[in-house]
């Protein structure tokens, strides 16, 4: 594994004595190593347990990577990314969602913070952090709180816009320069410099006081108007916030890069991503949903060991006109993840669950983008609904014998001798080293693919539980096989327009299995490209354009 330099993860003296911790409805005990949610345990693994004390105790600092695996891995060598993992799954277990109260944020290129109120049991009022209060991000990590607001949070401690850039609330650029108030007031006092005219024209276009002392003037219905009697600090951060957007025009015509309009909106309300999360037979699902409403549908079904995470980038450049749908599993993604002892976890009822979410959201007909897990599930949806599918994006999903080489000869042992024994030898497919393996392997340049992905995926399946649900989902796969000559038979009836798009170099599902549908489908467009199992991560660039126009020219829109 990586050596990583070791450096003493320093603790505000304040906190040291301490010896309980309140956030929200947590208490966090350290004489008893304990979390409790409203009282009753929240079950934590010793290193994220370790890697939320430090953070609790310098909430509102970043805490730095290298000081969190000094924490919490003193006695080991680990690789830089390691954390990630673990606080990953500690978000999770906070309850951490982008629609609820942020706890632990990421600043990218730093750190960690905790960013929501802290209250230290026997503390005076002055070290408690509070988001949009007291607590705040320092730009020197080991410095004391600030008191500057914690970047991307508003006052009520959800996240606010720029959460991901890490930026100062109206005090730093995103180009990562520290814009104080005097300078913001001396940048814009300058009208004769380039920086100064720019400001002056966002100023007066935002309705903002370039000058300080001066009466605003009411501009137009959209403009923001500012009085003599507006408090001096709220006039001092609008100031400021002024001078880093003029700045950054500025920086951007000087690179001769084209700039937009403030009022513009960046994105067109349709090929915004919604997530939504509704309730299929007593189970909450969660799906990504963009586009039109009565636009014609696109159904995208993920595979193992993702989710809909995987079409995150495919959906808005499908959805200026396709109504996009990408449902996350039972047990995946940020969909239920029932007990095994009440739920079967099958491809036959994720089919059946994919299926009544479509009724529930009035699709009828659909195209179909199906993908590694995503093949089973769809072809159950076309042999339950034949005349629902209006057309197929095959992207590594197998239908035929072919497809399965060996790489399956140990599942196909776990498929003969459903023992623990060949139960547990199939753990391996659970592992981190697995999952990146998955993202990596075929790939020719792996920069770009962003290890986000298996980071995600990972702090999913170490959920308590999760890796019985991938074993029990493994032996199961075994029904697909007896399911190929229906498939296959249903393709050359049906002939749907398909588009089979295939990472050549994927060790999982090769493309000996995409050659074959060709024999059920002689009319089908076939594309081998140089990647690996998550095509789309490697070659969006390539596939986004083919299936946009393959969408166009094939697919039944009614």
């Amino acid at each position: 594994m990586a050596q990583t330099t070791r450096h003493p993860a320093a603790v505000p003296p304040h906190t040291t004595g301490l010896r309980e911790f309140v956030f929200g409805p947590f208490r966090l005990n350290l004489t008893e190593r304990s979390l409790r949610r409203h009282g009753i345990p929240v079950p934590l693994g010793a290193r994220a347990y370790d890697l939320l004390v430090i953070l609790v105790q310098r909430a509102g600092q970043v805490v730095r990577h290298d000081e969190l695996i000094a924490h919490v891995w003193a006695d080991v060598s680990v690789s830089p990314g390691t954390p990630r993992v673990h606080l990953s799954a500690l978000r999770k277990s906070l309850g951490c969602r982008p629609d609820r109260v942020q706890y632990i944020i990421n600043v990218p290129g730093r750190g960690y913070c905790f960013v929501a109120p802290v209250v230290m049991a026997g503390a005076p009022e002055q070290h408690h952090a509070a988001v949009g209060e007291t607590g705040a991000i320092p730009r020197d990590p080991t410095s004391p709180v600030t008191g500057e607001a914690v970047p991307g949070q508003t006052s009520t401690g959800r996240p606010g816009r720029g959460a991901a850039a890490g930026l100062h609330k109206a005090r730093q650029t995103s180009l990562g320069s520290a814009l104080e108030p005097t300078d913001a007031e001396q940048f814009l006092a300058k009208p004769n410099t380039a920086h100064g005219q720019a400001a002056g024209r966002l100023s007066q276009r935002q309705g903002l006081v370039t000058e300080t002392g001066r009466r605003g003037e009411r501009g137009t219905s959209n403009q923001r108007i500012i009085h003599d009697g507006d408090n001096p600090e709220m006039v001092r951060r609008r100031q400021a916030i002024s001078a880093a957007i003029a700045l950054l025009t500025s920086v951007a015509a000087d690179a001769n890069l084209t700039t937009v309009r403030a009022e513009a909106p960046l994105q067109s309300s349709r090929t915004v991503t919604h997530h939504r999360t509704t309730t299929v037979d007593g189970i909450e699902m969660f799906y990504r949903e963009a586009g039109p409403a009565d636009g014609p549908v696109v159904l995208l079904l993920h595979g193992f060991p993702t989710s809909s995470h995987m079409f995150r980038n495919l959906i808005p450049l499908l959805a200026d006109r396709w109504r996009v749908i990408a449902p996350d599993y039972p047990g995946f993604g940020q969909s239920a993840m029932p007990d095994r002892a009440s739920f079967a976890y099958t491809f036959d009822r994720y089919g059946e669950l994919v299926g009544t979410l479509l009724d529930q959201l009035g699709v009828r007909r659909y195209a179909m983008y199906v993908m590694d897990y995503g093949a089973p599930v769809g072809w159950r949806l076309a042999l339950g609904r034949p005349d629902s599918v209006t057309g197929l994006i095959v992207q590594n999903g197998n239908a035929y014998e072919e497809g399965l080489q060996a790489f399956w000869d140990p599942i196909r042992a776990y498929w003969a001798d459903n023992s623990p024994v060949r139960r547990d030898a199939l753990r391996f497919l659970v592992a981190p080293e697995t999952t990146r393996f998955q993202y990596t392997d075929g790939v020719r340049d792996i920069s770009r693919i962003a290890p986000d992905n298996w980071v995600h995926d990972q702090a999913l399946l170490d959920r308590p539980g999760n890796a019985e649900i991938q074993l029990d989902l493994f032996y199961d796969y075994r029904t697909n096989l007896p399911l190929y000559p229906r498939i296959q038979a249903w393709l050359r009836r049906e002939r749907p327009p398909t588009l089979i798009v295939w990472g050549a170099n994927d060790t999982i599902f090769p493309a000996e299995g995409a050659h074959p549908f060709m024999r059920d489908l002689p009319e089908a467009e076939m594309h081998l490209l140089d990647t690996g199992h998550f095509a789309l991560e490697d070659k969006l660039d390539v596939m986004a354009p083919m299936i946009r126009d393959f969408l166009d020219r094939k697919s039944d829109p009614r």
